[in-house]
């Protein structure tokens, strides 16, 4: 199989967050080539940490693609066989709606779905989704469910008690509601 992975080109959108980086390694190390999706080509710590891992020299290609102009995506896809959707939109101030962030997330998503399948070379779309979520707290933010399934999704109210209802709208809307492509 590893023979194998050495031919294959992946692409990671979010590839300098925290599990996008991970998940950029893991797939280095196994042989892949990675087509790694960032907001800003010009932030130095991010790119210079991409860049420091093992075979990034000859394996990574790094791209700037950010939510808020969706069509940035389409060139990191460009090749590849499997994406892997682990970016989400940033919140860029306080004023910011959680329906700007919605309205961000679907349009960044389908963006990288039509892609997908335009192309004939993508194998599969692999979606991610935060822990935030889903969670076991019941709708007053303090009790706690015995057993989390897909039908536990982190209530609003209780994310925004917590500050993180961003990140939890950005996940939760596009699992909620199926894009129509």
């Amino acid at each position: 199989m590893e023979k194998q992975a050495r031919s294959k080109v992946c692409c990671v959108t979010g590839g300098s967050g925290y599990l996008g980086s991970w998940l950029v390694n893991k797939l280095l190390q196994k042989g892949y080539t990675v087509h790694a999706t960032l907001r800003n080509l010009n932030d130095k710590s991010k790119v210079g940490f991409l860049k420091s891992l093992p075979a990034a020299d000859t394996k990574l290609v790094l791209f700037q693609a950010d939510f808020y102009n969706p069509d940035e995506f389409k060139h990191a896809i460009q090749g590849c066989e499997f994406v892997f959707h682990v970016a989400t939109p940033k919140q860029t101030d306080d004023t910011q709606s959680s329906q700007e962030i919605i309205e961000a997330t679907i349009s960044g998503v389908r963006s990288i779905a039509e892609s997908c399948l335009q192309s004939p070379t993508i194998k599969r779309l692999i979606y991610t989704a935060s822990v935030l979520g889903a969670s076991p707290l019941t709708k007053d933010g303090f009790n706690v469910e015995s057993c989390v399934n897909e039908s536990y999704w982190t209530h609003l109210d209780v994310a925004s008690t917590h500050g993180l209802q961003y990140m939890r709208v950005s996940k939760f809307f596009l699992f909620a509601f199926p894009l129509i492509l």
